[in-house]
């Protein structure tokens, strides 16, 4: 997320924050994980919100915001299963992503896509649902069709499995390897805050890495520290990292 971004998004959430306190609900957009953390982080003690993605396990998620106690609401959340001959066609998370954002949407009214084999389901808000089944007719000149799924879907993600030989555990470092980079390249992303643990952004690049840290980079990806295995004769540690396929 660039700084303006940032700053903006901060901003909405704060001010979202006053009109609660006023007496009012919020239900926002689809938020990454970055945006779910620092809405997290902001949340004062007499704020209550709820997150929902409509999959099991979804990272992207819609956040109702409240202030008083509350007797129901509703994620207002629509996942469709994309209904079409796998024979002419295969679909990608982004070549699905792209004919939704080409209908004219925007990025926060879509959720996760979700591929397994040869079943697609993606959520979106329920406010844009009956657009996107009025347009999205083909992919790729393909003819598809939308199914609405009630049932509860289990996003499984998938890690491809790597190990690693490195000289410490510094971001940089850990970086530079992942993604076959110079140091310098890494720090350089580093510093210009293109790179989080946890969802959050880190500009430090001798922060030393633990077993379990999720790192996000922007344009490249996100991996995993799986687990440090030991170290070799040489001194240097050997370790696995997970990779999101």
């Amino acid at each position: 997320m660039g700084n303006t971004e940032l700053d903006f998004f901060i901003k909405t959430i704060a001010s979202t924050f006053a009109r609660v306190r006023n007496g009012s609900i919020t239900l926002t957009n689809f938020l990454d994980e970055e945006r779910q953390t620092l809405l997290l982080k902001m949340k004062p003690s007499d704020i209550h919100m709820l997150m929902d993605g409509g999959f099991k396990n979804a990272e992207h998620k819609r956040c109702f915001i409240y202030g008083e106690s509350i007797q129901s609401f509703q994620f207002k959340i629509k996942v469709f299963e994309l209904v079409y001959n796998s024979r002419y066609l295969t679909v990608t998370h982004r070549k699905l992503l792209g004919a939704l954002l080409g209908l004219g949407l925007k990025r926060e009214c879509i959720g996760d896509i979700f591929i397994k084999e040869n079943k697609v389901y993606f959520a979106c808000t329920e406010e844009i649902s009956s657009y996107i089944v009025a347009n999205l007719t083909t992919l790729q000149g393909i003819p598809v069709e939308l199914k609405n799924c009630t049932d509860t879907i289990e996003i499984e993600h998938t890690l491809a499995n790597q190990t690693y030989t490195v000289s410490s555990m510094r971001l940089d470092v850990i970086l530079a390897s992942a993604y076959h980079l110079s140091r310098t390249v890494a720090s350089s992303m580093i510093q210009d805050g293109l790179v989080q643990i946890q969802h959050e952004v880190c500009q430090n690049s001798s922060k030393i890495l633990k077993e379990n840290d999720i790192i996000s980079v922007r344009h490249k990806g996100r991996f995993k520290i799986q687990r440090i295995l030991g170290k070799t004769k040489s001194d240097r540690i050997k370790l696995e990292m997970g990779f999101w396929m």
